[in-house]
């Protein structure tokens, strides 16, 4: 026998559950288009040129610094101290020369790795959501009502908050571009902290995109159980989570070794990258 009520049932049920994908998934496209084209800022001819000088200022200042600790290397070497070491400053010298060098190919793919991990991410499923999901928003009295209108228009801050803190991922990008070759000079030295300190933020303005988007995703998938006033708090704390997560991945990174030895791996892949091209001429 034919169920007309069945047949209409999972019609609405496939055109809520399209609809809440579509939305989950326009809102968290548009803070990866928003997030790629962060990268185009590094292009702008200002930028360019605040990068090219900060590459000539920092080469100038680095054979200065070489000179004058390749002189102080000399006098503790031949005075017998056994912490004069002239190898690992011409080798230390020869990565911050690489560095400066290259920063402005290595930062622009940190960002694009960090952009490719947030579209994989955005893409991830919420799951399928049926109509008695939707049934509070049917059946609530007017005093719940109020209280998911006033949850939703906290939500909308939050969203908008975070899709602030997107757009001003561009021009703190722009910042690091642009100190990035005066701090690489750091690398010369035993204590290597400002260095470390401008590679862990890199890394943070790279993949903090992918955290807050999984965490707006995996808000709106806790739709996907039934949604009671409970639930929508719960939204609203994922949603927070996502606001604040740049805060909490620059605490883990600031108390890990992780970016040190992805910061290590960078220099020993700019001294390739140098050498390669010498060879190439």
């Amino acid at each position: 026998m034919f169920d007309f009520s069945s047949l209409l049932g999972g019609a609405v049920q496939s055109f809520f559950e399209n609809l809440f994908n579509q939305i989950i998934n326009f809102f968290a496209t548009t803070l990866v288009n928003i997030m790629s084209t962060s990268t185009d800022v590094l292009q702008l001819p200002f930028v360019q040129n605040g990068i090219h000088y900060a590459q000539g200022l920092a080469f100038v200042v680095l054979v200065l610094k070489t000179m004058n600790e390749a002189f102080q290397t000399y006098i503790l070497h031949q005075n017998g101290d056994p912490e004069a070491d002239p190898g690992g400053l011409l080798i230390r010298t020869g990565q911050a020369v690489a560095i400066v060098a290259t920063l402005p190919w290595i930062l622009p793919q940190l960002f694009i790795f960090g952009t490719k991990v947030a579209t994989d991410v955005a893409n991830l499923s919420t799951g399928k959501m049926g109509l008695e999901d939707w049934g509070i928003f049917l059946k609530s009295p007017g005093t719940m009502s109020m209280v998911i209108i006033l949850m939703g228009l906290g939500m909308a801050i939050i969203l908008l908050l975070i899709g602030i803190q997107t757009m001003i991922r561009g021009a703190e990008l722009a910042l690091m571009a642009v100190i990035g070759p005066i701090l690489a000079l750091n690398i010369t030295s035993n204590n290597q902290d400002l260095w470390s300190s401008w590679f862990k933020q890199v890394i943070i303005i790279c993949v903090s995109q992918a955290v807050q988007i999984f965490m707006v995703k995996g808000a709106f998938s806790l739709m996907t159980n039934e949604i009671s006033a409970n639930g929508l708090l719960l939204v609203l704390g994922w949603l927070w989570i996502a606001l604040k997560s740049p805060a909490f991945l620059k605490q883990f990174a600031y108390s890990s070794g992780f970016t040190g030895a992805v910061g290590g791996g960078v220099k020993q892949a700019g001294s390739m990258y140098m050498m390669r091209r010498m060879l190439a001429r």
